[in-house]
């Protein structure tokens, strides 16, 4: 008789709710070749292919969709075993403010480790400028937040510094225009202060071209090489380049992101997330 195990299945699962096998490895706490041999293994185990990859994109064949219904059964039975059995575990409904930009570049593989850990766990993400979600965590109407840390508010845990930088496309020599057109977020972002403060300094004349809450807004406009924007250095997509004085820009200063929590006695889910945000916030370039 064959049995089906549970890690193979754990990393079949992984692999199709992060849609890589670099970010499942990373999850799993194994190497990326290893996971490869995990699905390999469960591929012979079943005597069907279970994934394909069209054009990089991980996609399921007909056979994949049928095990993926049982494998997270299985997971679950195992983790109400457990819960029957008295172990601890999470449960309950968490609150997560971040800007966009950060959501972005943390959120996935936050996202995809907490899911798998503590699928009882509801998680609502709420997306906003980072001193109106330090005003809703104080107010108590969000959980945790992962912010950019206020000049005039220097509270909460510092989990990572970063220096600003200018971005653009590769594309447009958008930097020689003038007056500078830029893609900001709106009044009130500490990235967009720092940004006008410099170039005001050195007399640079500025425009704002688009202003958006939503990060993906401001891209779009960046991407196709109608404005620079200003972000940190680690989060520059691959497909922009950074600017700086050999294009006749001034520098930009360093910045802190911040996990702030609301007050009082909170659910043992929230402490998990918090966990969860400062391994990966603390780590990752």
């Amino acid at each position: 008789m064959k049995y089906l195990d549970l890690t193979l299945l754990q990393a079949f699962t992984a692999i199709v709710d992060s849609g890589s096998f670099t970010l499942a490895a990373r999850y799993l706490c194994r190497t990326q070749s290893a996971v490869s041999m995990q699905l390999a293994k469960l591929e012979e185990l079943t005597g069907r292919p279970l994934l394909r990859r069209d054009n990089r994109k991980i996609q399921l064949t007909e056979e994949g969709e049928v095990l993926l219904g049982y494998a997270r059964r299985m997971i679950r039975l195992n983790e109400d075993a457990l819960v029957a059995m008295d172990q601890p575990f999470a449960e309950g409904h968490v609150r997560l403010g971040l800007p966009d930009d950060y959501a972005e570049f943390f959120l996935p593989d936050v996202l995809v480790r907490f899911a798998h850990a503590y699928p009882r766990v509801q998680l609502e993400v709420i997306g906003a400028l980072s001193g109106d979600l330090l005003d809703r965590v104080e107010a108590g109407t969000l959980d945790v937040a992962l912010i950019t840390r206020q000049p005039n508010r220097p509270t909460g845990k510092v989990l990572r510094r970063e220096r600003l930088v200018w971005a653009g496309s590769r594309q447009r020599q958008v930097h020689q225009e003038a007056p500078l057109p830029l893609a900001l977020f709106p009044e009130g972002c500490v990235f967009r202060a720092h940004a006008l403060a410099a170039l005001d300094a050195q007399a640079i004349p500025w425009r704002i071209a688009y202003t958006s809450q939503s990060f993906a807004g401001g891209k779009l406009a960046v991407s196709n090489g109608l404005a620079l924007t200003v972000m940190a250095q680690s989060m520059v997509p691959s497909e922009w380049r950074t600017f700086g004085k050999e294009e006749n820009l001034p520098a930009l200063p360093e910045f802190e992101i911040a996990l702030h929590r609301a007050a009082g006695t909170l659910p043992r889910a929230v402490k998990l997330l918090e966990e969860q945000l400062t391994e990966c916030v603390s780590s990752k370039y």
